[in-house]
């Protein structure tokens, strides 16, 4: 039967410690990261109607370039 070394107590109060930064530091790190996506995805056009007037839009902006109007 083998006994388990018990570690003293300020040792174990800095391996506690440590595993208490590292899970609030991943936290932060989850958190961040659902927020990051959560703004990436409306970074952009997310619905074909978006998509279509934006085509417009290029279309339209294209043509004034193209014939060099002013308005």
């Amino acid at each position: 039967m083998t006994e388990k070394k018990r570690l003293p107590p300020w040792e174990e109060a800095k391996l506690v410690f440590k595993m208490q930064e590292e899970t609030r530091k991943r936290k932060l790190l989850e958190k961040d990261m659902q927020h990051r996506q959560g703004w990436a995805k409306r970074i952009g056009p997310n619905t074909s109607d978006e998509l279509e007037e934006n085509r417009k839009r290029l279309k339209a902006l294209q043509e004034r370039i193209e014939h060099g109007d002013d308005g």
